[in-house]
């Protein structure tokens, strides 16, 4: 067990269980989205910073015939860019569980990289630096365990009220729960994807 995870677990410890450590979080968000001293949760306009958590209202997107369903409401972990579009994996989509050990696996592996993007920068999320996650090593490592589809492009004209995540609080992003689905559920997504795989 990493730092995410042990961070999940005193959060939920703290709040009285998990269900109470989610509510708990997503009113920390709300909150520090508001309180622009602060700087856990910054408003940023820009494209995806690589390798930090993104959380923006997507708009429907022009191509909804070849795209019958999108989260409005993302929570992204940022990937390089490809073809001029930002990419990222929607962790909105993934199971809780995996998220978690998603999450810890990759802060344990870069923890020297982020510490230095943290450094001297108060928590600030827009000073801190990004870390580096491409979109070849997120789609391969998430096609093995069937969730590939996690792995989204955002078109950056399609972002609105976008905000980042410091490092500092991936615990408590990872907490929340903010997919907004339209045209399916994500348990529709999810039948779909593993009926794809088996062909």
């Amino acid at each position: 067990m990493g730092k995410i995870k042990k961070d999940i677990k005193e959060l939920s410890r703290e709040a009285g269980g998990k269900t109470k450590a989610r509510k708990e979080a997503e009113k920390w968000f709300v909150e520090s989205s508001k309180n622009v001293r602060e700087g856990a949760v910054a408003r940023y306009g820009g494209r995806f910073r690589t390798g930090m958590i993104h959380v923006f209202r997507y708009d429907k997107p022009k191509n909804e015939a070849t795209l019958p369903w999108w989260d409005r409401n993302p929570v992204v972990l940022a990937l390089d860019s490809v073809e001029g579009n930002d990419f990222g994996i929607n962790l909105n989509l993934l199971p809780v569980a995996f998220k978690e050990d998603m999450l810890d696996l990759i802060y344990d592996r870069l923890e020297g990289q982020i510490e230095s993007k943290k450094a001297g920068k108060n928590g600030v999320a827009r000073m801190q630096g990004q870390i580096p996650l491409t979109y070849t090593g997120a789609k391969a490592f998430l096609e093995r365990f069937g969730l590939g589809f996690a792995v989204r492009q955002y078109i950056p004209a399609l972002k609105s009220n976008q905000k980042i995540v410091n490092y500092e609080n991936w615990a408590r992003i990872a907490l929340c729960d903010f997919i907004e689905l339209n045209g399916a559920s994500i348990g529709q997504i999810r039948y779909q994807f593993r009926n794809h795989l088996r062909k």
